[in-house]
């Protein structure tokens, strides 16, 4: 294992206000109707686009998505690192396992907020939705990140809290880590990833023995 690529919301970083509060504000602002975050939970992971149709039923979901980031941009303090995850990524760095991070959030927000939860340094690489045409569960991000290090596919593994990162990595013939602590608690069972673990952590000890 040379690589371990990570999703970040709901991964690496804590932003479950960020995210609900900033769709909460959205639809309140564009008049519809809000929906339990419970109901929410199930999109989350997905591109903002389609989030947006599923929870309103439009189809130009424009402005709410530029509510949506300047919500966020005014916000930057509410994200914050999952307790563990520097070190566990202190210990990757220093065993000399490559660092990349794929996510659905837009380029705009994500370097921030990445510095911001003191983790950014750790990162080689980072894509965002910009960044690919077709994103998550598409594996293009991965493929991606796999030529950016030069390794093989077996050399990698995608870690996330959505089914849609677990199908990315299945889809890029990547080995698959679900975590239970994120949006999708364990709902990620469902997408049958190859590890499921508890606390990021363990992700040191995965990598070793693979």
């Amino acid at each position: 294992m040379k690589a371990v690529i990570f999703d970040i919301d709901g991964t690496l970083l804590d932003t479950t206000e960020y995210i609900y509060q900033a769709f909460e504000n959205s639809l309140k602002t564009h008049g519809y109707p809000l929906i339990s975050r419970a109901d929410m939970s199930h999109t989350i992971g997905e591109s903002l686009e389609d989030c947006y149709r599923a929870f309103c039923g439009a189809q130009d979901v424009a402005r709410l998505i530029d509510t949506h980031h300047v919500f966020q941009l005014e916000h930057p303090y509410l994200p914050f690192a999952y307790n563990t995850v520097k070190e566990t990524l202190h210990s990757l760095k220093k065993q000399g396992i490559q660092i990349g991070a794929l996510t659905s959030r837009s380029a705009e927000t994500v370097q921030d907020t990445l510095e911001d939860a003191g983790i950014g340094g750790y990162i080689a690489h980072v894509l965002t939705l910009d960044d690919v045409v077709h994103h998550k569960p598409d594996p293009e991000g991965i493929y991606k990140h796999l030529n950016y290090f030069g390794i093989a596919p077996e050399q990698a593994m995608m870690v996330g809290d959505s089914p849609v990162d677990v199908l990315a990595g299945k889809n890029a013939g990547v080995k698959t880590v679900g975590v239970t602590y994120g949006f999708h608690g364990n709902r990620i069972l469902e997408s049958d990833p190859d590890y499921v673990i508890d606390d990021i952590g363990e992700i040191v000890r995965l990598v070793a023995k693979s």
